[in-house]
């Protein structure tokens, strides 16, 4: 009788002690309410609420169509509550602008 009741409580001991291992975490929730500005010489992007960072993105490709030249510009990553800023310094035709989220 106590050999079969050994497994079972070999299991649950298994059970709790992963509980106790891994723990409860905070959920955790990728940047919200984001808005993206034009400023003079770039882009900002600002996240008012969630948790995480963000930065903005600008793809660019320049004007003259015999220059097969583009790319991409980031600014830095912003906690939520900060703003992230991409400057560029010369005369592009911007193809997007978007916010890149991490947790």
């Amino acid at each position: 009788m106590r050999i079969r009741r050994l497994p079972a409580a070999l299991l649950a001991m298994a059970l709790g002690a992963a509980t106790v291992i891994t723990g409860a975490t905070p959920a955790q929730a990728e940047p919200t309410d984001c808005t993206i500005s034009r400023i003079t010489d770039g882009y900002s992007s600002y996240c008012a609420s969630g948790t995480g960072y963000h930065l903005i993105g600008v793809s660019w490709k320049h004007p003259n169509p015999q220059m097969p030249e583009y790319g991409e510009w980031h600014g830095e990553w912003a906690p939520v509550g900060g703003t992230s800023v991409v400057h560029f310094p010369f005369s592009r035709q911007i193809i997007a602008v978007n916010i890149l989220k991490k947790d």
